[in-house]
């Protein structure tokens, strides 16, 4: 699923992760918490919200970071390093995929924060975030944790944490760290953010003072 992570395929494995958080629903049976917003969910839904913890808290926060700038789009607004490059890629449901870049110590395997967006969702984050928990469960996973956030800007909203080799890498490659959030913004807009690095350097590169600024809207 990841194997976009080297070389040229990098930007397919992106295309292919938007695709999956954007509309693949496989239903399944999980505990359940209320809120005021999910409390309104059909139960097949509210069967679906996640209990568990995540392994790392996240929180959102205001205020711009030192050596910043701001980044917005159609459906977002956040701040990224002064260093990031910006780039536009096309999705299949007509809108674009943006994504900030910036060097890692592997050059196929730039830091990368993407926003994406699913405009015509027929399943909910809760939904599409199990399904992507089941996907990357199945394809060997283990330290994959799925939790609710409180977002601005959000219905309810869903964090996802794991670490993962790419496809096809060899003994020596690194893993890859993935933090993603799947922010419900009204009943048929999802945006999605998704922060990746290097497993080791995920930390170092700020990332999560990136994802602490993430704002969706409509």
């Amino acid at each position: 699923m990841h194997e976009v992570m080297t070389g040229v395929s990098m930007i397919g494995s992106w295309r292919r992760l938007a695709a999956l958080t954007a509309g693949v629903l496989i239903t399944m049976t999980a505990c359940s918490s209320g809120s005021d917003e999910t409390s309104k969910l059909e139960p097949r839904v509210q069967r679906m919200i996640p209990t568990g913890a995540p392994s790392v808290a996240v929180t959102a926060r205001g205020g711009q970071p030192g050596e910043s700038r701001q980044a917005s789009g159609k459906f977002f607004s956040m701040y990224v390093p002064v260093n990031f490059q910006e780039k536009l890629l096309p999705m299949a449901n007509g809108e674009q995929m943006i994504t900030f870049d910036a060097p890692s110590s592997k050059p196929a395997t730039p830091v990368r924060v993407a926003i994406s967006p699913d405009t015509k969702s027929k399943a909910t984050a809760i939904e599409q975030s199990q399904s992507l928990e089941i996907v990357t469960r199945q394809e060997g996973v283990k330290d994959l944790t799925r939790s609710t956030l409180k977002w601005p800007g959000a219905k309810n909203a869903i964090l996802l944490q794991w670490t993962q080799t790419p496809a096809g890498a060899g003994a020596t490659d690194a893993p890859l760290r993935y933090w993603q959030i799947m922010a419900q913004v009204n009943d048929h807009l999802i945006v999605s953010l998704i922060a990746i690095a290097p497993a080791a350097e995920f930390n170092a590169a700020g990332l999560a003072k990136i994802v602490e600024t993430f704002r969706p809207h409509a």
